[in-house]
């Protein structure tokens, strides 16, 4: 007794033997292949080609980044930088939280302390307000590593945030008034915070005291005896000859009764002396 053969089902077919028996079926069935190439070429869109041409045509373009022109103290490139570090070249610009992404991107540059708004202009342009950071001390710290002996300055802003070093040359730190409070060392790398509340607060008495550095002669600020027992850091002020002049808490920190930083000021700056807008904050 012969075996009739089954007839073979499209699912076990050949690839190849699927395709011929498509191109000679009826023409209803041929009627569905416009279909699927239409379908097929929506999905390749999707897929493949709508990112390709948004990247080619949307993309940004570094040299349409336009921020907030950078204070002298900053060397770097800031939006070179910020472009390679954070693969803004694959961003493109009609993503819809392409802003907040560029916002993101520059946050978290060192030297920017906070975007305060982006902008997509005609032409691709993006236009990015930023507030930067500003250097107040310079904070003088003896080597702790085994292998780095010496003494080093460290740049930090009025929040105490380390500063990169690499942009600031042994006549740089003469500019600015120096933190000096043994035994200290940074916690964290450029970008992040000191570490240590005493440098904070002398990093905050740095930034009112600025604006007067010249004209009352500092060159140092230091902590003072009466930090022993005081419940917050107490802190001195030495000038040009070596002068020790008593200050007490930092800016926001004061104890009870104690005078706030602009009538401190006013008091080495003479009560005829009017405080700046910077020394009063």
């Amino acid at each position: 007794m012969v075996k009739r053969e089954s007839k073979p089902t499209y699912s076990r077919l050949p690839l190849r033997h699927l395709i011929q028996r498509l191109i000679h079926a009826p023409a209803v069935l041929a009627m569905l292949w416009p279909v699927l190439l239409v379908f097929g070429g929506y999905i390749a869109w999707q897929k493949w080609g709508a990112e390709h041409v948004a990247r080619q045509f949307y993309g940004l373009d570094p040299d349409k980044i336009h921020v907030t022109e950078r204070p002298p103290h900053i060397q770097s490139d800031v939006v070179d930088a910020v472009y390679r570090e954070s693969k803004l070249d694959q961003l493109s610009l009609i993503d819809p939280g392409a802003t907040a992404r560029v916002a993101a991107a520059f946050s978290s540059h060192v030297w920017v302390s906070r975007v305060t708004a982006v902008r997509k202009l005609p032409g691709g342009v993006v236009d990015v307000h930023l507030r930067y950071r500003t250097p107040v001390a310079m904070v003088f710290v003896i080597s702790r590593h085994p292998e780095i002996s010496g003494r080093s300055f460290f740049a930090v802003d009025e929040e105490g945030v380390l500063l990169p070093t690499t942009e600031f040359t042994r006549e740089h730190t003469m500019q600015y008034l120096h933190i000096e409070i043994p035994e200290v060392y940074p916690t964290g790398g450029v970008g992040s915070s000191f570490g240590d509340p005493r440098i904070i607060g002398a990093a905050k008495l740095a930034a009112i005291l600025a604006p007067h550095r010249e004209s009352l002669r500092l060159r140092s600020i230091q902590l003072h005896d009466s930090s022993r027992t005081s419940p917050v850091p107490q802190y001195q002020l030495v000038n040009d000859s070596e002068q020790a002049i008593p200050w007490g808490s930092s800016p926001g920190e004061e104890l009870a009764g104690e005078p706030n930083g602009s009538q401190k000021i006013r008091r080495l700056l003479g009560d005829d002396t009017t405080v700046s807008t910077a020394a009063a904050r």
